[in-house]
């Protein structure tokens, strides 16, 4: 199955990683990172089937913590 990667830039904050898993929870998920920086900063990494890519992307823009979301299809 072909899968798409989302790489996701956003404020670290309590409770922005479940908002990340909430926000994904209608999606096909088939792998989540997630790395926090010390200065408030954090990285996500999810992949999903690439039929759910664009639908994921748009639900994850709307995310106050995030900043950016940019899609690699593999």
């Amino acid at each position: 199955m072909e899968h798409a990667r989302l790489t996701v830039t956003l404020r670290h904050s309590p409770g922005a990683l479940a908002r990340l898993a909430v926000t994904l929870n209608s999606q096909r998920v088939l792998g989540l990172t997630y790395d926090a920086a010390p200065a408030n900063a954090a990285r996500a990494v999810v992949q999903v089937v690439r039929p759910d890519a664009v639908r994921a992307q748009e639900k994850l823009r709307r995310l106050v913590d995030v900043i950016d979301v940019a899609v690699e299809h593999g």
